[in-house]
Formats: C-alpha cells, sequence, structure tokens
C-alpha cells in the first residue's frame, strides 16, 4: 500500500476477529510507533498488549472499576463492560510516559504518544489489520491505571483494539479540508 493511499483511506474498524497482528505485523506496527516525531528522541510512551484470557482478566477489572463509579450499576452495564475487552483479539494499551527533560515539557510527549498511537493505526491499515483506538472513562479509572503500574505522570493514551475486520470497512467520508485551513494575513 502507498503511504498517501493509506493515509487517505485509513478507517477505524470496530468489528473485529481473530487472527490478531502476527509478530513480524505486531513488529511493523511497533516500529512505526518508533517513527513519530518525539523532540529529544526521549521516545515518551511505552504499551502492553493484553491478549487471550488477559482481556477477560482487563474486562473483569472493567467491570470491578465500573461497580467503583457506580455501586448501582445493573448487570446489563456490568456485563458490557466486562466483554469491552473481547470485542477484539489484542488491545494494546498505549501509556504516554513524560520524562523530566528541561527542552521538552510534557505536553510535547503526550503528544509525541499520541502521534505514535496515530503510526501504529496506519501501519495496522497498512497490513490489513482492523484497528481501533479506543479511550472513554476506563483510561483514567485509578482501578485500572493501578492495573498497569502507571506513575503518576503517565497516562493512557489509548486502548488500540486489533484484528481481522469482520465487516466491510466504512468508506472514507468526503470532507472538505477549506473550513479546517485559513491563510494568515
Amino acid at each position: 500500500m502507498q503511504l498517501l493511499e493509506g493515509l487517505l483511506n485509513r478507517v477505524s474498524a470496530s468489528k473485529l476477529e481473530a487472527p490478531g497482528p502476527n509478530e513480524q505485523q505486531l513488529e511493523a506496527i511497533m516500529q512505526a510507533a518508533l517513527r513519530a516525531p518525539d523532540h529529544g528522541n526521549l521516545k515518551p510512551w511505552r504499551s502492553v498488549m493484553v491478549s487471550g484470557e488477559g482481556r477477560h482478566q482487563l474486562g473483569e477489572l472493567f467491570k470491578q472499576a465500573q461497580l467503583q463509579r457506580n455501586p448501582q450499576s445493573d448487570a446489563q452495564t456490568l456485563e458490557k463492560c466486562s466483554k469491552m475487552p473481547t470485542r477484539a483479539p489484542n488491545v494494546l494499551v498505549l501509556i504516554a510516559s513524560p520524562k523530566e527533560h528541561p527542552k521538552v515539557p510534557a505536553s510535547e510527549q503526550i503528544q509525541s504518544a499520541a502521534a505514535a498511537g496515530h503510526a501504529m493505526l496506519l501501519a495496522a491499515f497498512a497490513q490489513s489489520i482492523g484497528a481501533v483506538w479506543r479511550t472513554g472513562w476506563v483510561v483514567s479509572h485509578g482501578l485500572i491505571r493501578n492495573a498497569f503500574n502507571l506513575q503518576e505522570q503517565e497516562q493512557i493514551i489509548a486502548m488500540i483494539y486489533m484484528g481481522t475486520p469482520s465487516i466491510p470497512l466504512k468508506p472514507v467520508p468526503k470532507i472538505s479540508s477549506q473550513e479546517f485551513i485559513k491563510q494568515w494575513h
């Protein structure tokens, strides 16, 4: 796939099934992330892959976190929470991990981590791997933060669900770029 074609046609794949990326595909995804813009070459991010039984364990954590958020949660809500990580064969948890640096503020490092995540999505798409960037309340909940050993300065940027698209990808919407760019002076 040509680079520009991938950039112009990537869409999220929300319905995913096995198989997920193999070792070589995952390595390409990680190498793409390592090419993200990164002032100071700090690599201010880390990732954790959740697959297999780990997805069910993460689902139980989501359920427990939901109960902490709302002890009155109904069975349907709790079931939904427990099944969230099983919507794909792999969930890559992307964590921004800013480092102390005299010239590179934490905000710029967090942006670099997000750019690494976008590169992961593009690399997945280039290899016909479906991927979707998910966040929501779970990424900032204390129970989930603790499960991934987040330090105070760290934050989960995304949970990137990956697998084989189980339905055709939606066509890319046509959006005029004119409202997103203006000439200065």
